[in-house]
């Protein structure tokens, strides 16, 4: 038998299915319409050669499902708060960690405390993947966040972000020279989209990082895991690993399934926190 989790996303839906085989996972289009969720999930049950009979429970989260009244093609199906499947996705896919920040770069970025005791939502920012397509449009004529990423690859980053390094012969204190001083702060004439490409995805990472440094700063946690679309930018994992030497903390990119954390999280959540919804079959 399988349980779908299901991400319902402003920009993509992540699907996961859990059971026998695995995880199978898969990633399409946001669909606005509750209608189109039962076409969506119809259509991903015959790509994974999944019929409904081996179905036991579909799982729905996401901003957008607290409108949701009816279940997915008769099946039984429940309702999961967000930030309940960031923080649950994020573990499960940790590598056996009992608590952590969960960091969920998606359209934007939220941060969830996640443990034994449940899931704390702490915040986050509006910087997130949405920042990255829109700004990419603007500076780049380019919102595909693969190809932004492939550009970035190229680029340098000396000639559009100004550095410690750039004010300071050394370290201070709290401050490597390694560190950015202000992301786009030293803009040269010579830049390129290879180097505002660049640009533009290190603030969007460092912006994360940073975020989940204040957030565990009078706390003795040191887990962070990632999880979201951009983890999969090319220049994902050598800043967080620069920021884990920078920071002293352990962040962690939990391999391909990292897109799909929130919806695997709606899978494994525990029974009190789902809400049924609809009739079933």
């Amino acid at each position: 038998m399988y349980t779908i989790g299901i991400d319902l996303g402003s920009t993509a839906v992540k699907l996961v299915a859990k059971g026998e085989r695995g995880l199978i996972s898969r990633s399409r289009p946001a669909v606005r319409q509750e209608a189109l969720v039962g076409q969506m999930v119809e259509e991903f049950l015959s790509w994974a050669e999944i019929s409904r009979d081996e179905v036991e429970r579909v799982a729905l989260t996401g901003v957008r499902t607290a409108s949701f009244t009816r279940s997915v093609l008769g099946l039984p199906t429940c309702t999961v708060p967000e930030f309940e499947a960031i923080g649950r996705g994020g573990l499960a896919l940790s590598g056996g960690l009992e608590r952590a920040l969960v960091v969920s770069l998606g359209t934007g970025t939220a941060l969830v405390l996640a443990g034994p005791e449940g899931c704390n939502h702490l915040g986050g920012s509006g910087i997130g993947g949405g920042t990255l397509t829109g700004l990419g449009m603007l500076l780049l004529g380019e919102k595909n966040p693969e190809h932004i990423g492939a550009l970035a690859a190229r680029g340098r980053a000396d000639l559009v972000d100004l550095m410690m390094s750039d004010l300071c012969d050394g370290d201070l204190p709290t401050l490597s020279r390694d560190l950015t001083a202000s992301n786009f702060g030293h803009i040269s004439p010579d830049a390129r989209r290879e180097d505002l490409a660049l640009g533009l995805v290190t603030m969007i990472l460092q912006s994360a990082g940073c975020q989940a440094l204040f957030a565990l700063r009078h706390t003795q946690l040191k887990d962070v895991v990632l999880t979201g679309s951009l983890t999969r930018l090319p220049q994902a994992k050598e800043q967080f690993e620069f920021m884990s030497a920078s920071f002293g903390l352990n962040f962690r990119i939990p391999g391909e399934l990292a897109p799909y954390a929130t919806a695997l999280g709606a899978v494994v959540c525990p029974e009190q926190v789902r809400t049924q919804i609809g009739s079933e079959r």
